[in-house]
């Protein structure tokens, strides 16, 4: 059996760490990642209300009682600036954002690297309010039609909008390219 050698072992761990593959199924996760990785609202700020309503008095609600846009929001309200979209308002979404560069991050929730760059992206976020747009798909369940139309095959996957347009991709949890990616085109938008 040919083994690989120490340092094509440490290229394949880093490689692992940045993305997670979509499959046609969720996957597991081991009993020691999911206790520090399955709880994706764990560094979010805390959030009382949405509407007037209690939080807690919305997740006592059966899901069928709440629309999902509604189950959004609630997500949502405690991410900040970062708001999750679904396949119904994605060109939308792009179309509303005008000039400004829109990135879109598909995640899922067992997708460990997409969790471990979130932070990063709500402060990305704060940075350029001004000329960014960050919102998150989430690939599985409605919208898996829209994430094959798409192509998106690796998680996390951010497609860089402006006007509409596609204008980047960066696949994995890359933090460097992103930052590059983001000074040269919300840089674009606005000088111009």
């Amino acid at each position: 059996m040919l083994r690989p050698s120490p340092t094509m072992t440490a290229a394949l761990l880093a490689f692992a760490s940045t993305v997670c593959f979509v499959s046609a199924r969720p996957r597991t996760m081991s009993s020691a990642l999911s206790a520090s990785m399955m709880t994706r609202t764990a560094h979010m700020p805390a959030v009382t209300k949405y509407r007037g309503v209690g939080i807690d008095a919305l997740r006592r609600k059966s899901s069928s009682s709440l629309s999902s846009r509604a189950k959004r929001h609630v997500r949502c309200a405690a991410a900040g600036e970062i708001r999750e979209i679904g396949k119904d308002d994605y060109y939308q979404t792009l179309k509303d954002a005008g000039d400004k560069l829109v990135i879109v991050d598909f995640f899922t929730d067992w997708c460990g690297p997409c969790k471990m760059i979130y932070p990063f992206l709500e402060e990305l976020a704060r940075d350029n309010a001004d000329s960014l747009e960050i919102v998150k798909l989430n690939c599985a369940g409605e919208n898996r039609e829209l994430v094959n139309e798409l192509g998106v095959r690796v998680l996390p996957t951010f497609l860089f909008y402006k006007n509409e347009k596609n204008v980047a991709t960066v696949k994995g949890a890359k933090r460097e390219d992103l930052k590059n990616l983001i000074a040269e085109h919300a840089t674009a938008s606005a000088s111009t």
